[in-house]
């Protein structure tokens, strides 16, 4: 889990990611793994990024977990 700065503006988002094996049936067959948390803030010019983990991160609004869960879900494969 990523150490998040404290006092700068955080958005989250849940991902897919794929692992880049060649015979990983998870990547070939879908999206990839996941979905895991993900933050992102600003450094000056730079965007930071930071892995979270599978569960949802303490403390972030219902709105922005349920609009996170929406998009994952327009990206989902069905079995």
């Amino acid at each position: 889990m990523a150490n998040l700065p404290s006092g700068l503006h955080i958005t989250y988002q849940l991902q897919y990611r794929k692992c880049g094996k060649p015979s990983c049936g998870t990547c070939k067959r879908g999206p990839g793994h996941g979905p895991y948390w993900y933050a992102y803030w600003r450094e000056g010019a730079k965007l930071r990024s930071g892995y979270v983990g599978k569960t949802q991160p303490v403390g972030v609004p219902a709105a922005v977990v349920a609009r996170a869960e929406a998009k994952v879900k327009l990206v989902r494969v069905p079995a």
